[in-house]
């Protein structure tokens, strides 16, 4: 073992030891006072509760959501989760980078359908506005027997419940940046005894022509980015009908039509590259509830279009695909203690494009079997899963998974989780000209990780503290590289070993007039070549590109009756950007300040914000080459009614 492996072993045993000690401590320090006891874990019979067991889970709280509303998911997520969001600059493409994978290997779920692109494999989180989205969940770890192919570092789950009954709700959001910046967003909500009806618009542009700071330019450092101007529009209509007291039917559609120019590398350039990107996402769901026995029907279309134009080198590409889904989830209380579930999907993909030689598709049709056990009066849930795959193209995946939640005590809660993950290679890697390689396997491997969770409540002060270790072997690793021609071609070259650890703590004061909060988020992430089929490679044992070593989130946000501080913080450490690393991008710190205010007249409440980001006028870029904005300012307002219905 080399010695950075022995200290990393050291380091992972003492951080869990040292938050192990911390949470005991904290549990005994409160027998003596008035406790407030916690809930028992209750796990729903869906997938998105059973994904839970075993797993870190990060739910972007309210606080967060409510500042970053005209916002897209990837700022939200920036700073305010351990993922590190590989940035491109304002409007431009927002990626994941999680515990040392690739875009490819997040899941993005849309009330329980993956919608990731299926040409790349990945989603773009800046075309997503964290408006649209009540719940915005992150799972880390890999789940690939629930979610399939690309389930391997984490997923993020987006989506909303609304609930019966709650009357007639209105909200209008408006803001103004920098550079030119636009937003506006609307809901309406109709929430009958037997019927929800969801309604949400959204608009958001900007010239995009922010300042940067050049240093390799002494004379003239400062200089303004051109060609970068953006507009994003969209619609969401969520229905949801109560049939009968065992019976629910919602239906959803989402449509979103964006247009950006793409600067150059060099961000002075006149460009006249332009990209739009549109898409169509339909779902529907049918729940039939009995005393011991639930199955849900679900059907899902998604459409995606890529137009992309440089006029100056006549490069112009088209591409469509279309996406089916059609599920069955099923399950069965068959004892006290044990819940089955299973289920089967078939999902099939095609796509179009000027550098297809003809439409491609592939599909695929899974069964999954598992079952959830509680144990111990419920303090020991289990659950395990497999799933198998039977692909019109490639190999025949299976994967599975073994968790265990486990509570000793009510303020301490150990998990554990094993699972074997997997990839399909995309459209784009299978059939793309040039390039494109028919031969590929799928990316597979194991993935093992450990959490503690500690939270006590003693007073006015609530203490939450959590840490996770993880390790992740994937075989096959798809890279693309040069070959005998000029073109780059995808091959199943590497095998990757990701390593890390992860802490969150939390603490909050609350009383009548004032409350505190908060918040540090660490991540440490070993993401190395461990094998390879090159001879003489000089990428073993060096990390991943664009993969974070360090990184620090953190917040701390004072209210005051009805006036709210919140102020974010975030670290990232050095990143690789060649596979020998030989060359890197310096790390950064940034941070920003938000105000809001509010005030309440009649059913109707006002919040009047305004935000500095990059408060301390950081230079910094997230990807080489694409600079990000200097200090920016941006305020707004948001109207909110509501009114009950009689019935």
């Amino acid at each position: 073992m080399k010695k950075r492996d022995r200290l990393f072993a050291y380091g992972i045993s003492r951080l869990i030891k040292l938050l192990l000690l911390s949470c005991l401590l904290i549990a005994q320090s409160g027998y003596a006072q008035d406790t407030v006891s916690l809930k028992t874990v209750e796990i729903r019979t869906n997938k998105e509760e059973l994904g839970q067991i075993g797993k870190k889970i990060e739910p972007i709280d309210s606080l967060a959501k409510d500042q970053n509303r005209l916002n897209s998911i990837g700022d939200l997520l920036t700073m305010n989760s351990g993922i590190f969001i590989k940035n491109y600059g304002p409007g431009a493409i927002a990626t994941t980078a999680f515990r040392g994978g690739n875009a490819s290997q997040t899941a993005v779920l849309w009330n329980g359908f993956n919608i990731q692109n299926a040409m790349l494999g990945q989603s773009d989180l800046a075309l997503m506005p964290s408006i649209l989205f009540e719940t915005i969940d992150v799972e880390y770890g890999g789940s690939s027997s629930l979610w399939g192919s690309g389930a391997v570092a984490g997923s993020i789950h987006l989506g909303n419940k609304h609930l019966f009954k709650q009357g007639i709700k209105t909200s209008t959001h408006l803001n103004r940046g920098s550079f030119g910046q636009m937003g506006a967003a609307t809901s309406f909500l109709i929430s009958k005894e037997r019927f929800i009806s969801s309604t949400k618009l959204y608009l958001n542009n900007s010239v995009n022509n922010f300042t940067y700071r050049d240093t390799s330019d002494k004379e003239k450092p400062f200089k303004q980015q051109k060609s970068g101007e953006y507009s994003f529009i969209g619609f969401m209509q969520e229905l949801k009908f109560l049939i009968k007291t065992t019976q629910i039917l919602t239906v959803n559609a989402w449509l979103n039509s964006n247009k950006r120019h793409l600067p150059g590398y060099n961000l002075q350039e006149q460009t006249k590259t332009y990209q739009k990107d549109d898409a169509i996402r339909l779902t529907g769901n049918w729940i039939y509830t009995k005393t011991k026995f639930k199955s849900a029907l679900k059907a899902g279309f998604f459409k995606d279009a890529i137009y992309y134009d440089d006029s100056l080198t006549s490069v112009s590409s088209k591409s469509k695909s279309n996406v089916i889904i059609a599920e069955n989830e099923n399950y069965w209380e068959w004892n006290k203690n044990n819940q089955l579930n299973f289920g089967v999907n078939y999902t099939s993909s095609k796509a179009n494009s000027n550098n297809y030689i003809n439409e491609k598709t592939i599909s695929k049709t899974s069964v999954l079997v598992g079952n959830k056990f509680s144990l111990i009066k419920n303090k020991l849930i289990a659950y395990t899963a497999a799933r198998i795959e039977f692909l019109s193209v490639g190999a025949l995946p299976l994967t599975g998974n073994a968790s265990i939640n486990y509570k000793p005590i009510e303020e301490i809660a150990l998990m554990f989780s094993a699972a074997k993950v997997y990839r399909q290679p995309t459209l784009n890697e299978l059939y793309w000209l040039p390039g494109g390689n028919v031969r590929l396997k799928p990316e597979q491997g194991y993935t093992l990780e450990g959490s503690v969770n500690c939270r006590k409540q003693i007073k006015k002060m609530t203490y939450f503290m959590s840490a996770s270790i993880y390790s992740r072997e994937i075989n096959d690793w798809i890279l693309w590289i040069s070959g005998s021609g000029s073109n780059p071609s995808p091959i199943n070259l590497q095998k990757v070993w990701s390593r890390g650890t992860e802490t969150t703590w939390k603490i909050n004061y609350n009383e009548k007039k004032w409350k505190a909060a908060s918040g540090i988020i660490t991540t440490y992430v070993l993401s190395t070549v461990k094998g390879t089929d090159r001879d003489n490679d000089n990428t073993l044992g060096r990390q991943l590109i664009y993969t974070p070593r360090y990184q620090v989130n953190a917040n701390f946000s004072l209210t005051f009756q009805k006036i709210n501080l919140t102020y974010y913080y975030q670290y990232v450490g050095y990143r690789y950007t060649n596979s020998d690393n030989s060359e890197w991008i310096n790390p950064y710190h940034i941070s920003s300040l938000r105000f809001n205010n509010s005030f309440t007249s009649g059913n109707t409440k006002v919040v009047l914000f305004v935000s500095c980001n990059n408060l301390l006028n950081a230079n910094y870029s997230s990807i080489a080459g694409r600079p990000m904005p200097l200090r920016n300012f941006e305020l707004g307002i948001n109207l909110q009614t509501g009114n009950e219905i009689k019935h």
